[in-house]
C-alpha cells in the first residue's frame, strides 16, 4: 500500500516535470531555426525569425542599391551596378550571429533578461564579369598613361597652352579594378581612390620640375581675364589670346627675362589691338543719314566716330597681364562718338545741308536752330566736301588766315581739317546758289545771330554731317 502511494506520488511530482522538461526541449528545437529572445538587428526584434525572413525584413528597410568612385581630384564616378545583377543579402552575417547562439540557453537569456543588439552591413552580388568588363571600360581606368613613357610639357592648344602631367593619371589598374569590385561585393556605396592607395607615385626628373615651373608662370598669365567694352560690344582678353602674347625663343621655348619672369611680345600685343581697332573704330564710315530735308544720304568718308588709341591700349594690356590683375574696363578711345552702341550719329548733331545751302543744329533730336549758310566755292575748285565730322576746337575772336586772304571772325568753331564754321560779316546774303560762284574757301559761313547761338549751345565732339 505504502509503496502504491510512493509510486502515484512520485507520478503526480515528476509529470510536472517532465512537462516543463518537454516545453523547454521544444523551445529549444524552435529556437534552432530561429534567432532567441533579447536578439536586436539593425533596431529590429529577431526573436523567433529565421535569417531569411529577416534577411528580407532588413532589405526593406535598405536604400537602393548605388556606388560611386572618386578619383585623387575629387571627380565622382557613377558605376550603374543594377546592370550587373547587383543584390544585397544580409544572410551571410545573420547566419553567422545565429550560429553563434546556443538554443538551450534561452531560457537564461529569458530569465536573466540579457539582450543582444548587432549592427550589420549587407553584402553585394552581382554578376561579376560584367562589373569587370564595364571597369576596363571606363575613362578613368582606360586613360591611364605609360608608366614607362611619362610626359610632362606644355602643349598649345584652341584656349591657350595646356600641361600634359602624366604623373597625374597613374593609377594602378589591376589594384583599383579589384579594389572597387571587392569595394561592391562588400557592400559599400563609395571608394575614394586615393585614400584606398590605387595611385602610383614616381620621382620627378629635374626637366619635369623645370617644365612644371615656368607651367606655374604660363598658368598665372593665362588665368588673367580683362573685358573690354567697346561701344558696341565687349572683348575678351584671355588664355585663349595671351597664349600668343607670350615670348618665345627661336626655338620655340618660353623665353624669360634676368628675373626668371616670362615676357610678352610687344608686336603681338600691337597687332591684337590693331585688330580691334580695325573691328570696333567708326570713323571711317560711311555713314547713312536722314536729312532734314527727307529721304536719305550716304557719306562715304569723315573723322567722326569711336577711334582706338592703340597705343595706350596695348600698355595697358600688357601692365595688367604681367601683373596676374583681371579687370573689366572700358576701351582706350582717343576719340569718342556720340552715338548708340551702333557707332551711328546719335540724336545731337549739326547738319549742313550744301544743295539747299540751310544749316540746322538738333540736340536730343529737336531742332534748336535753322539758319541759311555759305559754304565752298565750286565753281574754283573749293566746294566743302561731303564729310561726317566733329568739332574739335573752339575759339572767340581769331584771325582766318590763308594765302590770299586775313580775315578777323567773331566765332569760330573747327570741324575738318582747316574748314569751320564762323561768322562772315561782310556777306549781306545767306543761302541760295551764292556758294556756286561767290562761296568760301571751304569754311560754312553763318549769319552772326545764328552763329553765336551755335557756340554757345553746341559742344567741342557736337557731330557735324555735311553733304550735298
Amino acid at each position: 500500500m505504502r509503496k502504491k502511494i510512493l509510486t502515484v506520488l512520485g507520478i503526480i511530482i515528476m509529470t510536472p516535470v517532465c512537462m516543463v522538461l518537454l516545453i523547454y526541449l521544444g523551445l529549444a528545437w524552435y529556437y534552432s531555426d530561429t534567432f532567441m529572445n533579447g536578439v536586436m538587428i539593425n533596431g529590429v526584434y529577431a526573436a523567433g525569425m529565421t535569417p531569411e525572413e529577416l534577411d528580407v525584413l532588413l532589405l526593406q528597410r535598405t536604400e537602393e542599391a548605388s556606388f560611386t568612385v572618386m578619383d585623387k581630384y575629387d571627380k565622382t564616378y557613377e558605376i550603374p551596378i543594377a546592370d550587373m545583377d547587383f543584390a544585397y543579402t544580409y544572410l551571410d552575417e545573420l547566419n553567422q550571429i545565429k550560429s553563434g547562439q546556443n538554443p538551450f540557453h534561452w531560457g537564461l537569456a529569458l530569465v536573466n533578461g540579457t539582450s543582444e543588439n548587432y549592427t550589420i552591413t549587407p553584402e553585394g552580388v552581382c554578376d561579376t564579369q560584367k562589373l569587370h568588363d564595364y571597369l576596363m571600360s571606363m575613362e578613368l581606368i582606360k586613360n591611364q598613361a605609360d608608366p614607362d613613357n611619362i610626359r610632362v610639357e606644355i602643349v598649345k592648344e584652341k584656349n591657350g597652352y595646356a600641361l600634359i602631367d602624366d604623373t597625374e593619371n597613374l593609377l594602378d589598374v589591376d589594384a583599383a579594378v579589384e579594389t572597387i569590385e571587392q569595394a561592391v561585393l562588400d557592400g559599400e556605396r563609395h571608394l575614394d581612390l586615393e585614400d584606398a592607395g590605387c595611385y602610383v607615385e614616381i620621382d620627378y626628373t629635374k626637366d619635369m620640375l623645370d617644365t612644371l615651373n615656368v607651367w606655374k608662370k604660363v598658368k598665372k598669365l593665362q588665368d588673367v581675364e580683362i573685358v573690354c567694352q567697346f561701344y558696341d560690344s565687349d572683348e575678351t582678353v584671355d588664355g585663349s589670346v595671351i597664349c600668343d602674347w607670350i615670348s618665345l625663343d627661336e626655338d620655340g621655348n618660353f623665353q624669360l627675362d634676368e628675373n626668371g619672369e616670362l615676357t610678352l611680345d610687344e608686336e603681338s600685343v600691337a597687332e591684337y589691338v590693331e585688330q580691334l581697332a580695325g573691328k570696333h573704330d567708326s570713323v571711317n564710315g560711311p555713314w547713312t543719314f536722314s536729312p532734314t530735308r527727307g529721304g536719305t544720304v550716304t557719306i562715304e568718308k569723315g573723322t567722326y566716330g569711336y577711334k582706338l588709341n592703340q597705343k595706350k591700349q596695348k600698355e595697358y594690356f600688357m601692365e595688367q597681364v604681367c601683373a596676374h590683375e583681371s579687370a573689366v574696363t572700358e576701351a582706350i578711345y582717343s576719340q569718342r562718338g556720340w552715338g548708340d552702341a551702333s557707332g551711328d550719329i546719335g540724336s545731337t548733331y549739326i547738319e549742313v545741308d550744301m544743295s539747299n545751302q540751310m544749316m540746322y543744329y538738333y540736340k536730343d533730336g529737336q531742332m534748336q536752330l535753322s539758319t541759311p549758310v555759305v559754304t565752298g566755292n565750286t565753281s574754283r575748285g573749293n566746294g566743302t566736301p561731303q564729310r561726317v565730322c566733329y568739332i574739335y576746337f573752339k575759339q572767340r575772336n581769331r584771325t582766318l588766315i590763308g594765302e590770299d586772304y586775313e580775315t578777323p571772325v567773331s566765332y569760330w568753331m573747327a570741324v575738318y581739317g582747316n574748314i569751320g564754321i564762323h561768322d562772315a560779316t561782310w556777306r549781306g546774303k545767306f543761302g541760295g546758289t551764292i556758294y556756286k560762284t561767290n562761296g568760301s574757301h571751304g569754311c560754312i559761313n553763318t549769319p552772326m545771330k545764328a552763329v553765336s547761338q551755335l557756340y554757345e549751345m553746341a559742344e567741342e565732339g557736337t557731330p557735324v554731317i555735311m553733304f550735298y
